[in-house]
């Protein structure tokens, strides 16, 4: 991990309610499918790290969660293209965030020479995306197509912008990877600089104390397993990682949104 990496310091209280219950009251039901972020911690980290009229873009939108939460907090929400998989979801969730009332505006690029990308106005104020794997990826894959789709937008920043990625721990062949070290050293390549390490609880804190939720069967998955076959404690936070695009020139200096 670079030197540079940040221990976690701020815990947020976001498992409250359930992922589940989270995306029922927001969302298409498909949505269950993504782990990357939930509606409430997504929520968290738009109205931590940007303000009304703000635009926030999402890399790798998956079925659309963060250009949801982004149009219904008011902000102007800006993508790339999705997996064919999460097509219809993405156009669903806008569509529900959009019949929720006053909404910003959503623009969905084909690609990063998508030509509308130099029309639109300002830059992107914040970049969130979370890290997508299951018991079968490749971490190798999963990290060069987080570096591609970070390397991919981070022109389009204000200096001083933030770009959160977030990832919820991975247990492969029985160990768990080191991800917020792995996506450090992506950011670094890219050159962008650590602002914050968070945790995002998606439990229930009850007595001073987090209460992982039981989900049957989870024994046998390979994420639920140690080196030794034990059945371990089921995930209950995502790491939120927070990083900025040097300061180099003043907000007014920035030239126009051009293509990466």
């Amino acid at each position: 991990m670079p030197k540079t990496a940040l221990r976690p310091g701020s815990v947020w209280d976001t498992g409250r309610t359930s992922p589940t219950q989270q995306v029922a009251d927001r969302h298409v039901g498909a949505t269950r499918g993504d782990t990357a972020l939930t509606p409430e911690v997504a929520r968290q980290i738009i109205t931590t790290y940007t303000a009304p009229g703000d635009t926030i873009c999402d890399p790798n939108p998956g079925p659309g969660l963060v250009l949801a939460e982004a149009l219904r907090a008011g902000r102007d929400a800006l993508g790339l293209p999705t997996e064919p998989r999460w097509e219809s979801a993405l156009a669903a969730n806008l569509d529900l965030a959009r019949l929720a009332g006053p909404v910003g505006t959503a623009t969905l690029l084909d690609s990063v020479d998508d030509p509308r990308a130099a029309e639109l106005p300002g830059a992107v104020d914040l970049v969130l995306t979370g890290l997508r794997h299951t018991p079968r990826s490749d971490p190798s894959r999963v990290l060069v197509g987080l570096y591609e789709d970070l390397d991919a937008v981070a022109d389009w920043v204000w200096p001083g912008g933030h770009i959160v990625i977030t990832c919820r721990p991975w247990r492969r062949h029985g160990r768990l990877l080191d991800l917020p070290g792995k996506i450090h050293d992506a950011a670094d390549a890219i050159g962008l600089v650590p602002a914050d390490h968070c945790i995002a609880l998606t439990v229930p804190i009850r007595g001073n104390r987090v209460r992982p939720r039981i989900v049957s069967r989870a024994g046998r998955l390979p994420e639920s397993t140690d080196i030794h076959g034990r059945t371990t404690a089921i995930s209950a936070h995502l790491d939120v990682l927070v990083f900025r695009l040097p300061a180099t020139a003043r907000r007014e200096e920035t030239p126009e949104r051009g293509v990466a």
